[in-house]
């Protein structure tokens, strides 16, 4: 027995108010640890369905939380009613159906996936479903009249890469076959190839009804050990011809594409996600103005360091903070345009004069800071001097002459990560202190 998309659904399943909103869904979502959530239109009984592909493109497009759900344009969702069998549901959906519905009498019940509907449908279960006359119009059989020389028989063999001709008589009825196993013969035979092909045909030809299920066929030609059959419509005109090995071929090569459909749709579905995760941390771990690595994304490799000096003996890492000077004046003089285009250069100049290993951070505002591993306070100094240097040269445009000043520390065994900065934006406040475009090192009580 086929099984209907009842058998297979999902029930029991949740939903919420189209005019409720995005931030509603997710708690919804959330509370009851679900992938996807129904949506239902109360004025024109739709459904819709959200799911955690569409939360990710929501998160990338900066959609606000608030937004109600009806105003999303998420895509109404196909209703299947609970009684279809699955072979039934296969010919009017494609991957591009993600998730179906499942209704009675207009009340929802359940919720079906395409994949679940392909990995319940049993190959064996199409042969017994399916008809021969879905398949015969591939399998276009080639005819000839009975009185048709042999020789002009051969000929259409060769031409149609066929290895069958079915030969028919005035009615355009069946009355006989000739194969390639009956050229050998003729071959042999030495037989006379002017002669009507009447005279070397096998007949009668056994027929099937395009009726007939696929099932039924290649049993039919298992039991009578035929190579192929010869297929008729209810008028026994001839609708094709068809061989056990194409038979079988047909419905499996129905199911491997349904396969591979289904598994590249996944895997479009998986670069999805891929590259929206790869934005998604993007955001999250870089500053959008510098693309250097934000603050939250500072504190984390931070903490990797701090766990590196512990596990490690006779490791060392310091950590600059480099402040902007005046850059109030810039954005006050040549406007913030001009000063974001500052702050640009400035990244880059870091980037550039920094090691690999080396990690950069815009701390906020005009303040950058710099972490460096396997340095003491002494290496960090001349870097930091060269980092100034580098800044102070740089020909700034339309600005001309910009300037920094930097304080440095060494982090040490008593230190906590908030000591530890205490006392390099100390070292920084009091280089702005002295005068600006210096570097001063930490006090150490």
């Amino acid at each position: 027995m086929i099984p209907t998309v009842y058998d297979i659904c999902i029930q029991n399943v949740l939903t919420i108010d189209v005019q409720k909103t995005l931030d509603d869904a997710i708690k919804k979502m959330s509370d009851y640890n679900l992938r996807t959530i129904i949506l239902k239109n109360y004025e024109d009984k739709s459904y819709h369905i959200l799911t955690t592909t569409h939360l990710l493109e929501f998160k990338i497009s900066n959609i606000d939380k608030s937004a109600i759900l009806q105003d999303l344009n998420i895509p109404k969702v196909k209703e299947l009613d609970k009684d279809i069998n699955l072979l039934s549901v296969l010919n009017d959906i494609d991957a591009s159906d993600e998730y179906m519905v499942i209704t009675e009498n207009e009340k929802l019940i359940g919720i079906v996936s395409y994949t679940d509907i392909v990995n319940n449908i049993d190959p064996q279960i199409m042969m017994k479903k399916q008809t021969l006359s879905s398949l015969t119009h591939q399998y276009r059989a080639i005819t000839t009249d009975e009185n048709a020389s042999t020789l002009q028989v051969i000929h259409l063999l060769k031409e149609s890469s066929r290895d069958a001709v079915i030969i028919i008589d005035t009615d355009l009825k069946p009355i006989g076959i000739f194969t390639t196993k009956d050229f050998i013969d003729i071959v042999h035979n030495d037989f006379d190839l002017l002669k009507p092909i009447k005279n070397y045909m096998t007949s009668p030809v056994s027929t099937l009804d395009d009726k007939t299920t696929i099932a039924e066929a290649v049993k039919y030609i298992k039991d009578k050990h035929y190579k192929r059959i010869v297929v008729v419509d209810e008028n026994r005109y001839i609708s094709g011809i068809i061989t056990q090995k194409e038979l079988l071929k047909t419905v499996y090569n129905k199911w491997i594409e349904l396969i591979k459909e289904e598994g590249s749709k996944m895997s479009r579905t998986n670069e999805k996600l891929l590259k929206a995760t790869s934005k998604l941390k993007e955001e999250v771990s870089f500053d959008y103005l510098t693309k250097l690595y934000n603050r939250s994304m500072f504190d984390t490799l931070l903490i990797e360091q701090i766990e590196n000096f512990k596990n490690y003996s006779n490791y060392s890492f310091s950590l600059a903070m480099l402040d902007i000077d005046h850059f109030k004046k810039i954005n006050d003089n040549y406007g913030h345009l001009e000063g974001d285009k500052v702050l640009q250069e400035i990244a880059k100049i870091l980037t550039i004069t920094t090691r690999g290993s080396d990690i950069v951070a815009r701390w906020g505002g005009e303040e950058f800071v710099i972490l460096l591993p396997n340095t003491n306070i002494e290496q960090a100094t001349i870097f930091s001097e060269k980092l100034r240097d580098s800044i102070e040269s740089f020909d700034f445009k339309n600005i001309g002459k910009v300037t920094c000043s930097i304080g440095i520390a060494q982090f040490h065994s008593s230190d906590t990560k908030a000591n530890f900065f205490k006392r390099a934006d100390e070292a920084l406040y009091k280089a702005k202190e002295l005068g600006r475009n210096r570097v001063e090192l930490e006090h150490l009580n």
